[in-house]
């Protein structure tokens, strides 16, 4: 029994499909399934059961897989250990954010982790919180800023800061002149709202269930950016972070002042699993970094 194999049967295990865990691990299919039958073979026993296109483990691989996971844990453990020693001179992070973080506040705060630890290799993924959590789920992503409350005991959460969520409008819309608004108010406008599975998709939604009116919709999806872009044409209002706001010209942002609309955002990443240092660098620099800008 080799680690790859059971590396190859963990993966297998967790995403309960062949072809995801084949994708996951940056092989072909075909190959994953003969280490799989491999291990199989050696053990006498199989550990998976075929369902429609998934697979599911049987007794035997029930019983291996706790096994598979500590002795994974105690190989990244060891690499850990020996990584530390090396001073982070060379690593690789992933980190995911809103696309109004990502844009916003990530620029500055990734460049100065860079002049810490310019061995580094960063990557970033923008998305919709959704997406962000499965990201964390599979691995593709070591740390992740998202809106809290998070429901998965797996995550450990390290709450950074609160942040308004305002009602954004063209410059020649009537309500131009104003600095708030009540939501109550805007039953009849025109709406452009994020795709769905985008926290902010619901929250809008939420605000417009609240004030006693359905949205009239006249676009819906393209990122926080785009939506902007269609306010400053004039083709409907949207609500948005105040952050997403920052440095926009051609935008009148409305304080809402008959809701409380705001949103908290947290690192988050997965406290069951063992973290590489460079991971672990990154989300103890990214909690300090705000703990001090607050």
């Amino acid at each position: 029994m080799e680690l790859r194999h059971l590396r190859y049967f963990e993966a297998v295990a967790r995403h309960s499909h062949v072809t995801r865990a084949a994708a996951e691990l940056h092989i072909a299919q075909p190959a994953l399934s003969k280490q799989i039958s491999q291990l199989e073979q050696e053990l006498g026993l199989p550990l998976f059961d075929r369902v429609g296109r998934n697979v599911r483990l049987t007794e035997a691989g029930e019983a291996l897989l706790p096994h598979a996971r500590a002795v994974m844990s105690q190989v990244e453990a060891a690499r850990a250990e020996i990584a530390e020693r090396i001073g982070l001179r060379k690593g690789r992070v992933s980190i995911g954010a809103p696309p109004t973080v990502g844009s916003q506040l990530l620029p500055r705060l990734l460049a100065k982790f860079n002049q810490h630890y310019s061995g580094i290799e960063l990557r970033l993924h923008e998305a919709g919180v959704q997406t962000l959590l499965e990201l964390l789920e599979t691995g593709l992503t070591d740390v992740a800023v998202v809106t809290l409350p998070v429901e998965d005991s797996h995550l450990t959460v390290a709450p950074l800061f609160n942040e308004e969520m305002i009602v954004v409008v063209w410059s020649s819309h009537p309500f131009a002149q104003q600095e708030t608004v009540r939501f109550s108010d805007l039953a009849d406008q025109p709406w452009v709202l994020s795709p769905n599975n985008y926290e902010l998709r619901e929250a809008t939604l939420h605000a417009c269930e609240q004030a006693g009116f359905k949205p009239r919709v006249v676009l819906a999806g393209g990122e926080t950016e785009t939506l902007l872009r269609f306010v400053a044409a004039g083709l409907g209002i949207a609500l948005v972070p105040r952050l997403a706001v920052q440095g926009q010209h051609d935008l009148v942002p409305l304080r809402v002042v008959d809701q409380n609309l705001c949103r908290a955002l947290g690192l988050v990443w997965r406290g069951d699993r063992v973290a590489s240092p460079a991971a672990r660098a990154l989300r103890e620099f990214v909690v300090r970094e705000f703990c001090h800008a607050t």
